[in-house]
């Protein structure tokens, strides 16, 4: 393919060779497989100028041209295609492309890397929200109205009923309101009636305007004091001009004023302004205002920390990377309360310094409040925050202020990777081993990928840290594909928290059928004595529960998989959701034979309650999903808890990392083995690391921290590491332990859900699919498990069967399992049941 010219890397601008016509390389914004290609587009001569590449645009589409977006991923003058058969670009829809040049090779990446749909991809680096809906209105066809020949007479009831509505309204109706009145049902008596001419309906595009602009009113510069004196003078003279007068005389004394606040003042209509306008006394301009979402925050400007040796040593290593970076890849290895904030902030200093922009990446929402006035503190405006909780229009002003240059640091979860940063030089990721970097949508992106990609393609450096790495990147560092930076003392000096295991078996033993052990009580009561603060953590991780003995500690496991059975209640049965193996539920211990056997849960409201009733003089906090509602709801919590304003604060994980409290002395882990045992080969690498981010909390001030962890399973080797703070025990343990059953990172696993609302057609889908995979695996590359009703095995009415295919080699495996699913869809007819994949889950779904 013959391109144009390429002169400009961010503008896009291309030559044209005289007589040839531009031709837009578009990809429609419809997410299907049978589209996931590129679409040619004839440039009109007046769109020449300003089409570029990352523009959107509406496009004549399919045979009946419909309108729809498109995204201009490229520009060239010839095609394989023959030219009378192209068609013209409709419309540009917005002026300021949404990615550029670095971007889009981003994006294409993506697609390659995990197996979806390129439009899908283009919308993860684009603002949220920013998709064209078509609304449709309907009205009788004008000739019959205006002729009177409509005839009711052989028209059903529904009709007629639809058509006296039309005949009482003059303008065109939204579908949306017709249906309202007469149901969706409807719909099929108004295609009827479209088709023999009768009504007729109308496509608009709906396009939502996500830039907040204000109009601003001034008098005419042209205008000297004496004319204007004169004009003032002559319209209070006359009867009718006096709101006229008024308006000029309090501009004559403020220079701009908001045209809300002036109607607002003095009472004044719009047309009383627009006059003015019309006659070129007062010129009206439209501005658009930047909303900072924490502009109710008073950030107080923070100076750099004297950096301990061991920080100093990890800022200067990696600030001497920055000049030179070919795309490093650094893992900082540091224990809770190490000072690795710290770090980034000196970090970003010297990038800001170097003329850089960096992305701040943070695992959730619960962090990003006390990230923020740290990060607002030192840097000021140069900050900018996105995250789900802001609105559309919030979270589109942040994106704009990045890609106008405006900014130099962005903090964010995820999507904030996506940063159109022209002068990227750093990407932080904090706490890097959370499962909420991994999306569960299209495209199912790490965001640890795509920022370690992101770097090698612009040449800057990538730091990912945490105090419990993921095993992944641990391994990576042991193979010389990561650097590995380590700190192994507080910043402040202070010791790390005394942990103590609560063998709750014991406590059923002398009778103590409480969420609470004695001890745990015990404390809480000594820090509400001291007036000390307590968090109390409930390990609630995961949906299904699990089946064990509350006498011995015993968990049922399948003998083939080595991961626990999940309980199911509605026939009383444990399935094995990796290889289908089904019991029921035993009514004595299989080790003991003690009938204290059970399926284990327990929720947050279940723990403030119980609190409530030992502690009633205690003040209580709980932070939950419930609790934690709204823009502000984590912020506000957070920060009743930080002035002291409770003395207990209850929660899940949103409490676990990243929080500093100095006045938390202690910490207190309910029911610990609720990640031990989901069906998850990574649950004792997710209960370690819980417990250690947890007990993390506790002693950041001058008291020292102590840590009860509650538990069944207290000889279980993720837990008796992380009583020790024991990173490298637990590794070692755990690696050997993966490398004998092949999970990653020895191996790489491609999961395939299969969902629909006919039971049997999902099931016969799942084993027919299976089929095919065993035959195309005659040599034995593959290892294949299912199909298992998924772990969630119905949502919503859907039905949810699963596969699981393993090999050590990633590009073969994506190329089989989407090889083996294309000749599936391409036998049997599939529009009942949906085929979604994933490869390299966090979650085993």
């Amino acid at each position: 393919m013959k391109y144009w010219i390429y002169k400009n890397t961010h503008k896009g601008v291309f030559v044209k060779v005289k007589g040839e016509k531009m031709i837009a390389e578009v990809i429609i914004g419809i997410s299907h497989e049978s589209l996931d290609k590129i679409f040619h587009y004839i440039i009109p001569e007046t769109m020449e100028n300003e089409i570029e590449i990352g523009i959107r645009v509406l496009v004549p589409f399919g045979k009946g041209n419909k309108k729809v977006e498109g995204f201009v991923i490229g520009l060239c003058n010839t095609t394989s295609i023959d030219s009378n058969k192209l068609k013209e670009i409709y419309s540009i829809v917005d002026q300021v492309p949404f990615f550029d040049e670095h971007l889009l090779e981003l994006a294409k990446w993506m697609k390659e890397y995990y197996g979806c749909r390129m439009i899908d991809c283009l919308r993860t680096i684009m603002p949220s929200s920013m998709k064209i809906k078509s609304e449709y209105f309907i009205r009788i066809a004008p000739q019959l109205r205006e002729t009177g020949l409509l005839d009711f007479k052989r028209r059903s009831k529904e009709e007629t009923e639809i058509l006296s509505f039309l005949m009482s309204r003059q303008k065109y109706i939204l579908l949306e309101d017709v249906y309202d009145i007469f149901g969706k049902e409807s719909s099929k008596y108004i295609k009827k009636l479209s088709k023999e001419g009768i009504i007729e309906i109308q496509e608009e595009d709906k396009i939502k305007e996500l830039s907040y602009t204000i109009k601003y009113i001034s008098i005419n510069k042209d205008l000297d004091l004496e004319e204007l004196e004169d004009i003032v003078e002559l319209y209070q003279s006359k009867k009718n001009y006096h709101a006229q007068a008024r308006i000029l005389s309090m501009l004559m004394i403020n220079d701009w004023i908001p045209v809300n606040e002036l109607k607002k003042a003095l009472q004044v209509s719009n047309s009383s302004i627009l006059s003015l306008a019309n006659k070129n006394i007062v010129q009206i301009e439209e501005v658009e205002i930047h909303k900072d979402p924490y502009s109710h925050m008073d950030f107080k400007s923070a100076k750099p920390l004297l950096p301990t040796q061991e920080q100093k040593n990890v800022i200067q290593y990696i600030i001497s990377k920055l000049d030179h970076s070919k795309g490093d890849s650094i893992l900082i290895h540091g224990i809770t309360g190490s000072g690795k904030t710290e770090i980034y902030l000196q970090l970003i200093e010297e990038v800001i310094k170097r003329g850089g922009q960096s992305i701040v990446l943070v695992p959730e929402i619960s962090l990003t409040p006390q990230t923020v006035e740290r990060f607002k503190g030192r840097f000021g405006d140069q900050v900018a925050v996105t995250h789900s909780k802001l609105s559309l229009r919030e979270r589109y002003d942040q994106w704009k202020k990045a890609k106008e240059g405006k900014v130099s640091v962005m903090i964010g979860p995820r999507s904030a990777v996506f940063t159109p940063f022209t002068s990227l030089k750093l990407i932080i990721l904090d706490e890097e081993h959370e499962n909420t970097y991994k999306s569960e949508i299209s495209p199912k992106f790490h965001a640890r990928d795509v920022a370690r990609k992101r770097c090698e393609m612009v040449g800057g450096v990538c730091v990912v840290a945490s105090a419990t790495p993921s095993l992944e990147s641990y391994f990576e560092c042991e193979q010389g594909k990561m650097e590995l930076l380590t700190l192994s003392h507080r910043a402040n000096e202070s010791k790390l928290p005394s942990v103590e295991i609560i063998d709750m078996r014991k406590e059923l033993e002398l009778g103590n059928r409480s969420i609470f052990s004695v001890a745990l009580k015990e404390e809480i009561e000594k820090n509400l004595k001291n007036k000390e603060q307590t968090i109390l953590f409930l390990n609630r991780r995961g949906f299904s529960n699990f089946v064990s003995c509350r006498k011995c500690g015993y968990v049922l496991k399948c003998k083939n998989c080595s991961i626990s059975y999940t309980y199911h209640a509605y026939n009383r049965s444990i399935q094995c959701h990796y290889c289908g193996d089904k019991l029921k539920v035993p009514s004595i211990c299989p080790q003991c034979g003690s009938s204290h056997i059970r399926y284990f849960g327990v929720g947050t409201e279940r723990v403030e309650s119980e609190v409530k009733k030992h502690f009633p003089d205690a003040r209580v906090l709980r932070m939950d999903l419930d609790t934690a509602k709204g823009k502000y709801g984590y912020e506000k919590i957070l920060d009743q808890f930080k002035s002291h304003k409770a003395d207990i604060l209850i929660g899940t994980q949103m409490i676990a990392k990243g929080h500093d409290f100095p006045n938390v002395t202690l910490v207190g882990i309910l029911a610990a083995d609720l990640t031990l045992h989901l069906q998850d080969f990574r649950s004792a690498e997710r209960t370690f690391q819980l417990i250690t981010q947890v007990s993390g909390r506790a002693g950041r001030g001058e008291l020292p921290g102590r840590v009860l962890v509650q538990t069944y399973d207290p000889s279980h080797y993720s837990i008796e590491t992380a009583k020790d703070h024991d990173y490298m025990s637990f590794y070692q343990k755990e690696i050997e332990l993966r490398k004998q059953l092949n999970y990653p990172p020895f191996t790489h696993i491609f999961l395939i859900l299969i969902t629909g609302t006919n039971e049997k057609l999902v099931i016969s889908s799942a084993y027919k699919l299976m089929e095919i995979m065993k035959y195309l695996n005659k040599k034995d590359k593959f290892e294949l498990f299912g199909p298992v009703p998924a772990i969630l095995s119905k949502i919503k009415n859907k039905y949810r069967w699963r596969i699981i295919v393993k090999c050590d080699d990633r590009d073969l495996l994506m190329k089989y399992s989407f090889y083996c699913i294309s000749k599936f869809r391409s036998i049997l007819n599939t529009q009942e049941i949906q085929i979604q994949s994933d490869i390299d889950p966090l979650m085993m779904y």
